[in-house]
C-alpha cells in the first residue's frame, strides 16, 4: 500500500493520564528545545508532501495543549500538495478552540472518550473532566468538523459493560464510534485488561442485532459495521486478533523528531537532526527513504511484540 498518510505527535504533554498509556513514574517529559519547532514541522511536511504525503493528523499527547497549535494547522493548511488534516483530542480543550481550528482549515476530529461514567471516566483518566469533554464535542459537531469520531479503548472490568452505552450516544448524536482492543505497551497498564473486539461484537450483536459490513473512512485500520436502522456506522481497531500490518499506510513522527515507520517496532531515524544539519533536504529525504524500506520489509514479515516499542503510547503518538 502506498504511504500518504503522516501522523505528528505535537507534543508529549498531556492533561490527562490515561492508566493505559502514560506512567508518569516512569519517564521524563521532554522540554521545549527537545521538541521539534513548528518550523521543522512544516518544513518536514513541505518535503514529504512532495515524497507521497497527502494527509496530516495532530496527535500528542495533548496536541491542543501546546501553545499556538491553532496557528500550526493554519500553517499545514497553505502547504501545496496535502489534502487533509485532521487531530486526536481528548476532548477538554475542544469547546475552546472548535471554531479556530475549522476557520484554520482543520478538517475534522477524533476524539478519545473511554467512559460516559463520570466516575469511571475519572479513574481511566485521573481527572473529572467527562463535562467538559462532552461539550468539547457537542462544539465540535456545530461548527462542522466532521466526521467527529469517537476511539474507545475496551478494558476488561472497567468499561467493557458501556460497550451498548456507546453505541446508543453514537445512534443519539450520530457520531462515527471505533472500539479499539487495548494494546499493553511497553507493559503499561495489566494484561488482565485485554478484551477481544469479538467479544465487544457479541455484546452489540445481543442488543442490536445482526451487524452488516459498511463502508470505510479514507484507508485507515478500522472495519465499519451497521445495523438495522442505525444512524452512524460502528468501527472496529482489532490489532491484537486481526494485526494490519499489510494495510498500513502511515509513518508517525515523534514531538523529539523521531520519524517511526511501524507503531511497535523501536526503529526510527532522526528527522530532528537532519532538519538542523547542513544539506538537509538530501540528508530529510535518505532517512525517509531508510523508513519507507524498513516498512516494506515489516509488512513482509510482521511481527506483534508490545514489549519492543522502546517507548510509550503518549512519546509515540499513537
Amino acid at each position: 500500500m502506498k504511504v500518504d498518510y503522516l501522523r505528528i505527535s505535537v507534543t508529549d504533554r498531556c492533561n490527562f493520564n490515561c492508566i493505559y498509556c502514560r506512567p508518569y513514574e516512569r519517564v521524563k517529559i521532554l522540554n521545549r528545545a527537545q521538541l521539534l519547532s513548528f518550523e521543522e514541522i512544516i518544513e518536514f511536511i513541505r518535503l514529504t508532501a512532495r515524497w507521497g504525503i497527502k494527509r496530516i493528523r495532530l496527535t500528542g499527547g495533548e496536541p491542543l495543549i501546546r501553545k499556538d497549535s491553532l496557528k500550526l494547522v493554519d500553517m499545514i493548511s497553505r502547504i501545496k500538495g496535502i489534502k487533509d488534516i485532521a487531530l486526536t483530542t481528548n476532548g477538554t480543550r475542544l469547546e475552546k478552540f472548535a471554531r479556530d481550528l475549522k476557520k484554520a482549515k482543520l478538517s475534522r476530529v477524533n476524539v478519545s472518550l473511554d467512559s460516559l461514567n463520570r466516575k469511571k471516566f475519572t479513574r481511566i483518566t485521573g481527572y473529572d473532566e467527562l463535562p467538559k469533554v462532552l461539550r468539547g464535542i457537542k462544539a465540535a459537531k456545530k461548527v462542522g468538523l466532521e466526521p467527529i469520531k469517537i476511539n474507545v479503548v475496551v478494558l476488561k472490568g472497567i468499561n467493557e459493560e458501556e460497550v451498548n452505552n456507546f453505541v446508543e450516544f453514537s445512534q443519539k448524536n450520530s457520531l462515527p464510534v471505533r472500539f479499539i482492543e487495548y494494546m499493553p505497551i511497553n507493559e503499561v497498564g495489566e494484561k488482565k485488561w485485554y478484551i477481544s473486539n469479538e467479544a465487544v461484537k457479541k455484546k452489540i450483536k445481543k442488543r442490536w442485532g445482526k451487524l452488516e459490513s459498511a463502508f470505510l473512512f479514507g484507508a485507515g485500520p478500522a472495519k465499519y459495521f451497521t445495523f438495522k436502522e442505525s444512524s452512524a456506522p460502528i468501527g472496529f481497531i482489532s490489532f491484537i486478533t486481526h494485526p494490519f500490518c499489510k494495510g498500513c499506510n502511515r509513518l508517525r513522527l515523534t514531538s523529539e523528531g523521531k520519524l517511526r515507520p511501524c507503531l511497535i517496532s523501536n526503529f526510527e531515524v532522526d528527522i530532528k537532526n537532519a532538519l538542523r544539519g547542513e544539506d538537509k533536504k538530501n540528508q530529510t529525504k535518505k532517512l525517509f527513504d531508510l523508513a519507507l524500506k524498513y516498512k516494506i520489509m515489516r509488512e513482509k514479515n510482521p511481527e506483534v511484540n508490545f514489549d519492543k516499542t522502546g517507548k510509550f503510547m503518549f512519546q509515540i503518538g499513537g
